[in-house]
C-alpha cells in the first residue's frame, strides 16, 4: 500500500496479456483496444498539434495560445508552432533546400511572438 494518496500502485509484471500469442486449439484471439483519439494521431499531424496547443493554452501557456493563434490567423503553420514548442522536430537539413525559408519561418515566428506595439499608443 502506497503512503501517497491519490497514487494508484502498479500491479505486479508479468502475466497473461490479451491478446499475446498464438490462440489455442478452439479459442478465438481477441482484438487488442486500441483508442484512437486526437492525441493518437501522430506528433505531426496538424489535429494533434493544435489539440495541444489548445490544452497548453487552457492550462495557462502564453506561448501556446499565441502561437495557436497564429496558426488560425495563417500567420505560420502548425508544424512551425509545434516545433517552437518542441512537440516536434523538424529534420536535418541535406543542402538541397532554401535557407531562405528557415529565415523567413524564424522572422514570422518573431513577428508573432514580439509584435511591435501601437505608434499611436506610445505619443498620446
Amino acid at each position: 500500500m502506497s503512503d501517497n494518496f491519490g497514487v494508484t500502485p502498479l500491479g505486479q509484471h508479468g502475466g497473461k496479456r490479451p491478446g499475446a500469442g498464438r490462440p489455442r486449439k478452439g479459442e478465438v484471439r481477441e482484438k487488442p483496444q486500441r483508442s484512437r483519439g486526437v492525441l493518437n494521431n501522430g506528433s505531426n499531424s496538424y489535429a494533434y498539434i493544435t489539440a495541444r496547443l489548445a490544452r497548453d493554452a487552457q492550462d495557462g501557456v502564453k506561448v501556446a495560445a499565441t502561437l495557436l493563434a497564429g496558426i488560425r490567423d495563417g500567420k505560420i503553420s502548425a508544424f512551425a508552432a509545434g516545433c517552437e514548442m518542441n512537440y516536434c522536430k523538424r529534420p536535418e537539413p541535406n543542402g538541397r533546400g532554401s535557407e531562405n525559408a528557415s529565415k523567413r519561418r524564424d522572422w514570422a515566428l518573431h513577428r508573432l511572438l514580439n509584435p511591435r506595439p501601437d505608434p499611436k499608443a506610445l505619443i498620446g
